[in-house]
């Protein structure tokens, strides 16, 4: 079994793999990235962290969550929202908190494309090869 990079080093550990922590971490530098400001989260880390692991599932052995949907539409969700956000005076960054609670259509539209992706797909692998058809033509 090959070792896994750091929780919070998400360049080097693959996406599949992500928690919350690593989740923290990526908000934090593409935040910094981005707007050259330091991440502040939308009513406090607990929240936010709460947010993401209501999202990808927790392992914690008192309360563990369910996975409710996939790693790779959290971060699809957070880099479209970073990339269409206009920093303002006001409102010079952004937050997952505000993400989440105002760019829900966003969310949704992601959603749907997701389940579009998947359905296309097992369209696909649900399709009898050629040589399948052939064997029931020929029956």
């Amino acid at each position: 079994m090959t070792k896994l990079a750091p929780e919070k080093d998400w360049r080097n550990r693959p996406l599949d793999t992500w928690n919350v922590a690593t989740f923290t971490a990526y908000l934090t530098d593409k935040h910094r990235e981005m707007f050259g400001i330091d991440y502040v989260p939308m009513r406090g880390w607990r929240t936010e962290q709460g947010i993401l692991g209501g999202l990808i599932g927790t392992q914690s052995r008192t309360a563990p969550r369910p996975r409710t949907v996939s790693n790779a539409l959290v971060k699809r969700f957070i880099d479209e929202t970073f990339a269409s956000y206009t920093p303002t005076a006001q409102w010079p960054g952004t937050s997952f908190g505000f993400m989440w609670s105002y760019r829900k259509t966003d969310w949704q539209r992601l959603q749907a494309e997701e389940l579009a992706q998947q359905r296309r797909k097992e369209s696909v692998d649900n399709t009898p090869s050629t040589d399948e058809l052939a064997n029931w033509f020929a029956e």
